[in-house]
């Protein structure tokens, strides 16, 4: 017997929706018949994922441009969300990026950008969606975090640093928002083929002088499988934890990397 994952009609918000783990988690999502709250900083690429969306399942779709470095963002995005479908059941934080490097190399500003928009935002927005959630008794929150909040890449410290403290705030306010019915957890992806590995790569390649084959033979060393993550594979479990399947998971991180974690399963 199929799976019912329950989503149909529920309403979504996902940050970074334009874009990568993001946009892909989008299309699984309007697939099931979700409404969606599409974020994005930029308006030209949240545009061409909208369209998709409302043509292949004629998605019913809010589009939010916002910064949400913008500590004032989360809670206008909770609130537009509330004013057009009266609810909010899901919040998939799906955006944040941040610069590697050189330790020593690595400016204060690339440490303060990777927790602004990776860390702070992603509080903030929990924290903007609760009140709704609390209200209802119900809610699914997920955060797209890494594995490197586990296992630290000396190249990638910015971000494995907001990635651990992402990953100690989503364990502890699952305990805090438990008794109200909502779930917290993270998917901890490990090199996923999307836009922004490929940013990140080309970074790492002008800091070290390898070459791009190089970087991705260093970031794939590790997995039995030696190749880098899909990001449908990455977006079917944030889908599965925002659903009905999963309404005993909370608490927990989901590793998707391949297998490259040196710990026990």
């Amino acid at each position: 017997m199929p799976i019912d994952l329950q989503l149909k009609d529920k309403v979504a918000i996902i940050t970074g929706g334009s874009l990568g783990l993001g946009a892909e988690s989008a299309r699984q999502m309007a697939a099931e018949g979700t409404k969606l709250v599409l974020v994005s900083r930029k308006e030209d690429p949240l545009e061409p994922i909208c369209d998709e969306l409302t043509g292949a399942h004629n998605a019913d779709i809010l589009p939010v441009i916002a910064d949400l470095t913008d500590p004032a963002a989360p809670d206008a995005i909770a609130r537009q969300t509330v004013d057009k479908f009266g609810r909010i059941d899901i919040l998939a934080n799906c955006a944040g990026a941040a610069q590697g490097g050189i330790f020593w190399e690595i400016p204060d500003a690339v440490w303060e950008q990777a927790f602004a928009l990776k860390f702070f935002a992603t509080v903030r927005m929990m924290r903007a969606v609760i009140p709704a959630m609390r209200d209802q008794k119900s809610g699914r929150i997920v955060t797209i975090v890494g594995d490197t909040g586990k296992q630290p890449n000396p190249r990638l410290l910015p971000g494995s640093a907001s990635n651990a403290a992402l990953l100690a705030v989503i364990k502890g306010l699952a305990d805090e928002a438990g008794p109200d019915g909502i779930s917290v957890n993270a998917v901890n992806p490990g090199p996923t083929k999307t836009g922004r590995i490929t940013t990140l790569f080309d970074n790492l390649s002008r800091d070290t002088g390898k070459s791009l084959a190089e970087i991705e033979a260093d970031f794939t060393k590790d997995s039995p499988f030696k190749t880098m993550g899909d990001p449908v594979e990455v977006a079917r479990i944030v889908v599965f934890l925002c659903s009905e399947a999963a309404s005993n998971i909370t608490g927990t991180s989901i590793l998707t990397d391949g297998g490259r974690s040196r710990a026990l399963a």
